[in-house]
């Protein structure tokens, strides 16, 4: 595809080449428009430039580079200079950095909103559609934004995003945040798009906004070298550098690197043409160079000064700055004046033409100034110089004459000159293939030589060339619309017609046709299914749907094209056969035959009265041609109406894409694609807007006379397209058209209107070149030819003056035409021909079937025009003159009069005829006809009412019951669905209230068995059992339990509070026997609640960290501490712990059984849905049904029409494509009949038609008896199409059931997952329950042999249980409880914890655990409660106590946990049976408490683990649940909402649809079939009526 749009397409729709294309003029587009109404003037972009070389500025002396001149002006200087960019903000720590990558974003989001956007409602235009005030807007914003963006944001902009995407974590901004996790990610993706946009921007600002016209008033107009590329890719490299360089490891390379960068900018600038606007483009340089010096400067001090930082650099920076500049804009100057010392042969690049060219233009636009004056006439005389060309301006303007010509015609001549110089240049070999000095001289074409066809002509050429650039594609585009805008104004101005609407309004129709052509197809496709046996109702009902699709698409295709233009006759009559042959929409065509009457009366009126006659391009008879004039295709047919087929015989199809030349005479096409193209040439021509007389050719190869005017259309969208308005003129009988060579005297063509006088277009063919033409002007004009012939006439005066004479303006001759002997001349022809040659039979044929009355025809010639043929470059040539003639006849008036009378007279009696015998018929069925049309009248009204209900049917009950049911089946789904989410999440807070309840539970008492454990510790201390120096670790670790039992009896206390409200059950109201010691050593019980009795245990066990030794072995019991020792020991081992325990046990108990019981839940949720499915489903399925059998049976109707009337509707289809579509009969036989013979033809078919009418009229028994007959014959045919497969739509029934199946399979699965999911969390409970005891148990077991020891060996009893046998027990128990567990599967998510808690229970404990490496010491006697924390005195490293662990007990513990915790309770049990004194047996206890040194803690850290793979798993089943709910609605949402509803209304429109494809029965049919009538009444409207 190309952008001047005048070459065919060569892309395929859909291929990536069309996108591309579709791209790429999209960003023309709007870029166009950015330009056009561009806001930026020659001194904001010089501020935008400064500030943009003041950012470049700091970045060759940034303070990272520390070799610098040490210097305050130059901090002052770098401080003045960091604010106009961010790299020095992006260090002032993480919110300013966050705050700059935001406002950075959102000003390329907005950038980028307000472009995309714009070019959205670009692109949504319509026709001729202004663009609005906003949009208008938003382009005046963009073209500051981009500029703004493309000079002053694009470096830092850059700066952040790069430091954003290249995080270093050693800057201030990247330790904050964190790089490359966390937010950071979502800030990299936000730099990364915002940098996407900036390069797209940034890149197609330096591409396309510029512009190439020397007379543009852009400030940066001209041509845009590849210094802007390089510019662009410097900023994006410099930031980069910088940031990579941060600290300040590679300065020296950096600041090479950034001057070797300028120096390659301003070589860039030096090699291509500076711009248009001179001060622009040295300033440009002027900041460049200065940039340039600074990094000099730099490399110098860095390379060279090895000394210390000293401030002389600097001084010499500052100094030399002017001196360079002026240097460097001298060198600039001179390449330019050097350029223009060359002739245009020496130049040797595209370069050195350019800078030529440029200059060139410079000096003539400048020429007023003397200097400049001085310069351009050197040049000129240069040029004069070397001149070989005759008609180059040079030599206007060297001579002397030039001074005195006026301003303009001197301008006109520069302009010319200018144009001779673009000429050699582009046809210097070295310059053909450059596209950019043709869009120069198309410049020059239009804006100053006024010719905008050759600038067209330079740009199509420009765009043949080889190496064309986007660049160059831009420029075509623009000045294509540039000068298609100029065309508009200039018609506009001109208050000309507007070609682009009719050319619209033609292709527009053309559409239409189309349209109306596949719509009368489909209506036939819809009848001859219709027409079969057994006709498909799927296929019925789809061709149905198609065809009134289309019927509405063809409605707002006429609906268009009547806003354009209401009045024309082609489209309406067009569209009321429409109407009326395949639509049959009578209330409509109506309303189309009155406006076509109206229409037709007024100009019918307008030619009765001598009105003034309508405009060429007005007339309905215009033939409308659309011509190309591009190059390569002058001439070629782009499109055509169908008016040419009426008047000229060539079908529409026949002339696209063929030369325009076919429907010429071959003496004017063969000059016509070079008129053309020197038109495009020169922009004179006398016909371009000017009615004027023309002979067009039809397909008979006769003359037609014609007015033609022609248009160049101001839509350059194809490319030159120029509209040719042929009108054919009235046939005026006895006037005939000859063209004939007036050398030769052969006659090349005629009109058809010569046949009446026996002459043939057959006759007078050209014969070959050996032969002498035999049927010739003297030959037909004997009186002139012998004029012609003779040789005394035979002299210097022109031809036509030979033969006419001048009268008036006029060249006429009066002679008479010998038919006589032309026929002769013909007969002798056929006998002496070679019979074998094509057409004797023919012409013999034709010339014996002459009817002519006359043998000598007077007649009067008139000349109208004179051609010569051209040579190629458009010059006469000779040999040949064309003469094209009218010949009038001199008719006999009275002769004419007398036909007259006869005419009149037989039309008379005719009429008199008809008028007696309507007179007739009228009398004898008035009193009939009143009844009947009062009868008719009602029975149209009826019809209208029904076709009235079928275009606008209401929502059928059914779909109004579906709709509501889809709503409560999506309404109790989505609030199932809800609520098994609730009971997810609310168990999973049960299980984790459970577990912890049970964990705290259990943690209390083993809280109370340490503190007992200690406190008998300070009690055999205190009697020397052991070393008096453990008595404040003792202490400090019972106040250190006692503080942990009271947090977790405040633990407890709220368990119990939820507990209690949620099941009404009170878990601790027992009261418990607590024993006191009285003064008098005697003991007492009170009743007490547990949660009071732990408090007074509490505050016991508090009052021992105050006490001393002496009063723990007070054995008069009469301290305070011996009374709070004695409840600690008494009610801590024998009550308390015992209703701790029970309490436990009844927090599990009620949360198992909360957990348990939401399978209850499960299961009545499962058994709603699965209910609710079904009911919906059972519901669904009958009003499916029923809405089916409703469509079938509307459609069935259409078996109530006979294949006699189907076949009817289709031959009235045919017909109307055979005559409306395929061809169109051409109007010449009706133009030939006058308008009496009219009127008799109308008035006969009217009394032809009564007649019919009268003879029928006793035939209408008859045909009611047929016509129910046919209606009997047809009831099967009826029944067939109901009955017929497809139309109960299973599928769909089939598609409803399995939805409702997948609802039913997805409630099922989630109950099992739930099922699965509560049985997961039962186990888990019951793990963690004996875990959670394995701590307790051992503490006990090892507690009470203790007591035993103290107590002499004798075992403690409480409930008449032994306690030490008690828990002996209890550890196997416990531990085959918990072992059974582990034959179960749990969740994945306690793979690391059972890997442990196997490692350490079957392996050896000292290689697995962890807890051991957390310590840096340890103590021999220590506690452990929740975390390694509470150890004290540490005297022991983690190395030691690794050792002691391997071998503690002869490696006991490397024979994994579990045996460890066997031997710990063989040993109690041993230590009770060998017990022999205390003494003896403390020492033998001491291995039992180093074994629980190690078991505690691996607890501990088992637990612990279990903990975080509980709460692992209580997320990961959370997000599942949420997961698994979000799915589920969005595939509610999705079958529902978008789905289901939308297919509810795919029926709703489907039933409609279905009654309304009744009104493809015209309303005929319906009232001729009455049960028809009756069941679309009864059906459709509801009216129940009685069968007559």
């Amino acid at each position: 595809m190309s952008i001047m749009n005048h070459k065919k397409s060569q892309l395929e729709k859909g291929t990536s080449q069309e996108m591309e294309y579709k791209f790429k003029i999209s960003l023309f587009n709007i870029m166009h428009n950015i330009i056009k109404n561009n806001l930026c003037n020659t001194l904001i972009y010089c501020v935008l430039l400064s500030i943009e070389n003041i950012q470049m500025m700091y970045y060759p002396i940034h303070p990272v580079i520390d070799f610098l001149w040490d210097n305050q002006g130059l901090n002052y200087f770098r401080i003045a200079l960091r604010y106009f960019q961010f790299n020095y903000l992006i260090d002032q720590g993480v919110t300013i950095f966050l705050i700059l990558l935001y406002i950075s974003f959102g000003v390329m989001v907005i950038i980028g909103l307000i472009f995309f956007i714009s070019q959205y409602q670009l692109s949504q235009l319509k026709y001729q559609e202004q663009q609005s005030g906003l949009l208008v807007f938003s382009f005046k914003l963009l073209s500051l934004l981009l500029i703004i963006l493309n000079t002053v944001l694009s470096l830092p902009f850059y700066n952040i995003f790069l430091a954003t995407i290249y995080c270093r974590s050693d800057s201030a901004a990247g330790a904050d945040l964190g790089c490359y996790e966390g937010i950071h990610i979502l800030h990299m993706i936000i730099a990364i798009i915002g940098i996407v946009l900036l390069i797209f921007f940034h890149f197609s600002t330096t591409l396309l906004y510029f512009d190439l016209n020397p007379k543009s008033k852009f400030p940066f107009n001209g041509y845009q070298s590849d210094a802007e590329y390089a510019r662009m890719l410097f900023k994006f490299v410099i930031p980069f550098l910088i940031i990579f360089n941060a600290p300040g490891t590679y300065n020296s390379e950096m600041v090479v690197l950034f001057g070797v960068g300028d120096l390659i900018l301003l070589f860039s600038r030096y090699n291509y043409p500076k711009g248009y606007n001179n001060f622009i483009h040295f300033y440009k340089i002027t900041l460049e160079l200065i940039v340039l010096w600074i990094n000099i400067c730099v490399i110098i001090t860095d390379f060279l000064d090895s000394s210390s930082p000293d401030d002389m650099g600097l001084l010499y920076l500052f100094v030399l700055i002017p001196f360079v500049v002026f240097g460097g804009l001298y060198a600039f100057k001179n390449i330019l004046k050097e350029s223009m010392t060359f002739s245009i042969k020496n130049l040797k690049n595209e370069e050195e033409a350019d800078n030529y060219l440029n200059t060139l233009i410079q000096l003539i636009l400048d020429r007023q100034s003397p200097n400049t004056k001085i310069k351009l006439m050197g040049v000129l005389k240069l040029h004069y110089v070397v001149c070989t060309k005759t008609d180059c301006s040079c030599k206007q303007l060297i001579s002397q004459d030039h001074k005195k010509e006026e301003g303009v015609k001197e301008h006109e001549t520069w302009m010319r000159f200018l144009s001779s110089i673009f000429d050699d240049i582009i046809a210097d070999e070295k310059f053909k293939e450059n596209a950019r000095f043709k869009i120069f001289y198309s410049y020059l074409c239009n804006d100053e030589l006024k010719n905008k066809y050759n600038a067209l002509h330079y740009m199509m050429k420009a765009e043949d060339t080889k190496n064309h650039t986007l660049r160059d594609e831009f420029c075509l585009f623009r000045f294509k619309q540039h000068i298609e805008s100029e065309m508009q104004e200039d018609s506009e101005k001109a208050q000309d017609i507007d070609v682009n609407s009719i050319v619209f309004f033609q292709n527009q129709l053309v559409v239409l046709t189309n349209m109306i052509q596949k719509s009368a197809e489909s209506h036939l496709e819809f009848w001859r299914e219709l027409q079969e046996d057994h006709p498909n109702i799927l296929k019925l009902q789809n061709i149905g749907l198609k065809v009134l699709h289309q019927i509405d698409l063809c409605d707002e295709g006429y609906q268009e094209l009547a806003e354009i233009n209401n009045n024309n006759l082609n489209l309406l009559e067009f569209y009321n056969a429409y109407l009326q042959m395949v639509v049959h929409d009578k209330e409509q065509q109506e309303q189309l035959s009155q406006q076509i009457s109206q229409i037709k009366k007024s100009i019918y009126q307008r030619k009765q009265g001598g009105g003034q006659e309508s405009k060429i391009t007005e007339s309905q008879e215009t033939i409308i041609i659309t011509m190309s004039g591009n190059v390569g295709s002058i001439g070629i047919v782009a499109s055509c109406n169908n008016e040419i087929q009426k008047s000229l015989g060539y079908p529409a199809s026949e002339l696209f894409e063929q030369n325009v030349s076919k429907i010429m005479p071959k003496i004017i096409g063969d000059q016509h694609n070079q008129l053309v193209e020197n038109y495009m040439k020169t922009n004179n021509s006398n016909i371009i807007g000017l009615e004027r007389f023309v002979l067009a050719q039809n397909s008979q190869q006769y003359l037609v006379p014609c007015k033609l005017m022609v248009k160049v259309l101001p839509n350059l969208e194809k490319g030159i397209l120029l509209v040719g308005f042929l009108k054919p003129l009235e046939k005026l009988h006895g006037t005939h058209y000859m063209i004939y060579d007036g050398i030769s005297q052969q006659i090349l063509n005629v009109s058809e209107s010569m046949k009446d006088l026996g002459i043939r277009v057959e006759d007078i063919a050209t014969t070959s070149a050996q032969e002498q033409p035999i049927y010739t002007f003297g030959n037909l004009f004997k009186e002139l030819g012998d004029v012609l012939n003779n040789t005394l006439n035979q002299n210097d005066q022109p031809l036509k003056n030979q033969v006419y004479k001048l009268d008036g303006d006029v060249y006429s001759a009066e002679t008479t035409i010998d038919v006589q002997l032309f026929k002769q001349l013909l007969q002798s022809n056929i006998h002496d021909s070679d019979n074998k040659k094509m057409g004797g039979s023919v012409k013999d044929s034709a010339v014996m079937n002459y009817s002519g009355d006359y043998k000598k025809v007077k007649v009067k010639l008139e000349l109208i025009e004179e051609r010569l043929p051209l040579t190629d470059d458009g010059q006469p040539a000779g040999g040949s003159i064309y003469h094209t003639i009218v010949i009038r006849e001199d008719i006999d008036q009275d002769r004419a009069n007398h036909g007259k009378s006869l005419i009149k007279q037989k039309l008379d009696e005719s009429k008199h005829n008809i008028i007696q015998q309507q007179s007739i018929d009228e009398d004898e069925d008035k009193q009939k006809n009143f009844q009947s049309s009062v009868d008719d009248q009602e029975e149209n009204k009826q019809t209208k009412d029904i076709r009235s209900a079928l275009e606008q049917s209401k929502t059928p009950r059914q779909i109004i019951y579906l709709r509501y049911l889809t709503l409560i089946l999506f309404l109790s789904t989505l609030a199932l669905s809800i609520s098994k989410l609730v009971l997810a999440l609310q168990q999973s807070i049960l299980v984790d209230e459970g577990v912890s309840a049970v964990r705290q539970a259990h943690r209390r008492h083993s809280l109370m068995a340490d503190i007992n454990l200690y406190s008998r510790y300070l009690y055999l201390t205190s009697f020397g059992h052991y070393d008096q120096s453990l008595e404040g670790a003792f202490k400090a670790n019972i106040s250190v339990l006692v503080d942990k039992l009271q947090i977790i009896q405040f633990d407890m206390i709220e368990f119990r509070i939820k507990v209690e409200s949620r099941s009404g059950l009170q878990i601790d109201d027992d009261q418990y026997e607590v024993v006191f010691l009285l003064s008098n050593n005697e003991t007492k019980t009170y009743g007490n609640i547990f949660n009071d009795a732990v408090f007074a245990y509490i505050t016991s066990a508090s009052s021992f960290k105050k006490a001393t030794l002496s009063q723990f072995n007070d054995t008069s019991n009469s301290s305070s501490v011996s009374k709070n020792l004695f409840y600690v020991v008494e009610n801590g081992l024998d009550v308390l712990r015992n209703g701790s325990e029970r309490i436990a046990d009844k927090f599990y108990n009620f949360y198992f059984d909360q957990v348990d019981g939401q399978t209850i839940n499960a299961i009545i949720i499962l058994i709603a849905a699965l209910v609710i499915i079904v009911i919906c489903e059972i519901v669904y399925i009958p009003i499916f049904m029923s809405i089916f059998s409703e469509r079938k049976r509307l459609i069935s109707y259409f078996g109530m029409i006979t294949n006699e009337d189907i076949k009817n509707l289709i031959d009235q289809g045919d017909k109307f494509i055979l005559d409306h579509i395929t061809k169109f009969k051409s109007s010449d036989d009706i133009n030939q009949i006058d308008q009496p013979q009219q009127q008799h033809i109308i008035e006969s078919s009217l009394n032809q038609d009564h007649s019919q009418d009268v003879v029928d009229s006793p035939k209408q028994k008859v045909e009611i008896d047929q016509r129910k007959s046919l209606f009997d014959q047809t009831k099967e045919k009826h029944q067939r199409i109901y009955e017929s497969k497809g139309g109960t739509h299973y599928f769909l029934i089939f598609s409803f059931i399995l939805i409702g199946s997948l609802l039913m399979v997805e409630y099922i699965v989630m109950y099992v997952l739930e099922d699965q999911s509560i049985s997961d969390a039962k186990l888990i409970m019951d793990h963690y329950l004996f875990i959670s005891r394995r701590a307790s148990i051992i503490k006990y077991n090892i507690l009470f042999t203790l007591e035993a020891l103290v107590n002499e060996g004798k075992p403690r009893v409480f409930m008449e249980n032994d306690l030490s046998k008690y828990y002996n027990e209890k550890v196997y128990s416990n531990e085959q409880d918990l072992f059974k567990t582990l034959t179960y599967t749990y969740p994945t998510s306690f793979d690391t914890y059972f890997d442990f808690f196997k490692n350490v229970n079957f392996l050896n404990v000292c290689e697995h655990i962890t807890w051991l490496k957390t310590l840096n010491l340890i103590t021999q006697s220590f506690i452990f409660i929740d975390t390694t924390d509470n150890f004290t005195n540490y005297t022991f490293s983690s190395t030691e106590l690794d050792q002691e662990c391997n071998s503690v007990k002869g490696g006991l513990l490397t024979k994994g946990l579990r045996d460890a915790i066997f031997l710990v309770s063989l040993g109690n049990n041993e230590l009770l049976a060998t017990f022999s004194n205390l003494k003896d047996s403390l020492e033998a206890f001491q291995i039992q408490e180093l074994l629980r040194k190690y078991i505690l803690p691996t607890f501990w850290e088992n637990n612990n683990i279990f903990q975080k793979c509980f709460y692992n798993f209580l997320d990961i089943r959370n997000q599942v649940q949420i997961y698994n709910f979000v799915g589920f609605v969005g595939f509610l949402i999705l079958i529902f909402l978008f789905l289901w509803i939308s297919y509810i209304a795919k029926v709703q429109a489907g039933i409609q649809q279905s009654m309304r494809m009744l009104t493809l029965i015209p309303d005929d049919l319906i009232d001729k079939y009455t049960k028809l009538k009756e069941a679309i009444e009864f059906h459709v409207l509801g009216i129940k009526q009685q069968q007559q």
